[in-house]
């Protein structure tokens, strides 16, 4: 037990240790830049010694990837929030509208973050691999998971959604880099609510119906058309020897598919819908009467 305890000490001790190291790294880096940087004075700002900056870190370079790591993977995580299953669900013009707001309020309220890429872009062309290490941790990141999403949602009729991907972050830094980091924003004014607007605008203007197949919901065929009257005035008989169950089966994907309509249009799932139904028939009437 005591080896435990021990053990789990040393091991709260090293992380403040690295967090102190990185905000005094951060310091020094904003103050003077990668190049004039000294690891003398990050473990002055640090409060540690030499000896134990190098225990964790093995050179300069190696300190100023682990910061961009550690503000890139923080930054990425108030965006995306990763941990929430939903947070990419419900109709495009939403989710879009999400991850921008988030963007431009991640970037632009974090005058650390933008001070660090200022020192990043002044120092690309003495350190290219820095600028290469901010890129693989940040917009390719990003860039993937943007492409994939325009992927998923081909009703949006984007001939390339990597292309799309681009369009879309490409316009958010290029706002933040004008309006905040090169101090635009009172000679190219523009509302970051404005900018999101028409951005998510133009990507979806030319979305479709997503209409919800059949198979979604079961293995069963597709449904037949509207039965037809004989003369008699008798349904007609249009599933040939096809059992009663499957056909009921059949008709029952045709309440899944109108479900997943109704739930589509309010930016629910079909889960919600059913509880609305089963609480509150005024919805019902409603979407009767629409």
């Amino acid at each position: 037990m005591r080896t435990t305890e021990d053990e789990h000490s040393e091991r709260v001790l090293s992380a403040d240790k690295v967090e102190a190291i990185l905000a005094g790294a951060m310091q020094e880096f904003l103050a003077h830049g990668f190049a004039a940087a000294t690891m003398d004075r990050v473990t002055a700002a640090a409060g540690v010694s030499k000896t134990t900056v190098y225990s964790y870190f093995q050179d300069k370079e190696d300190l100023f990837t682990k910061l961009i790591e550690q503000l890139t993977e923080d930054g990425y995580e108030e965006v995306f929030n990763p941990h929430d299953p939903q947070f990419l669900q419900g109709e495009p013009q939403v989710v879009l509208r999400r991850i921008a707001t988030n963007i431009l309020n991640e970037t632009t309220c974090e005058n650390i973050f933008l001070n660090l890429v200022r020192v990043i872009i002044g120092e690309s062309g003495r350190f290219p691999s820095l600028a290469r290490i901010f890129i693989e941790k940040t917009d390719k990141r990003i860039l993937e998971l943007m492409t994939g999403y325009f992927a998923a949602h081909p009703e949006l009729q984007l001939p390339d959604p990597e292309v799309a991907a681009r369009m879309f972050l490409g316009t958010l830094v290029h706002y933040t880099i004008l309006q905040y980091m090169l101090h635009g924003a009172d000679i190219v004014p523009m509302e970051g609510d404005r900018l999101i607007d028409n951005l998510v605008h133009v990507l979806t203007k030319n979305q479709t119906t997503n209409a919800v197949s059949v198979n979604q919901f079961s293995g069963t065929r597709q449904k037949s058309s509207r039965r037809k009257r004989n003369a008699a005035g008798k349904f007609e008989k249009d599933y040939g020897n096809e059992p009663k169950q499957l056909r009921s089966i059949r008709l029952t994907d045709t309440a899944w598919e109108k479900l997943a309509e109704i739930a589509a249009k309010h930016n629910l799932t079909r889960s919600e819908m059913i509880e609305i139904f089963a609480r509150n028939d005024a919805f019902v009437s409603e979407e009767s009467n629409s």
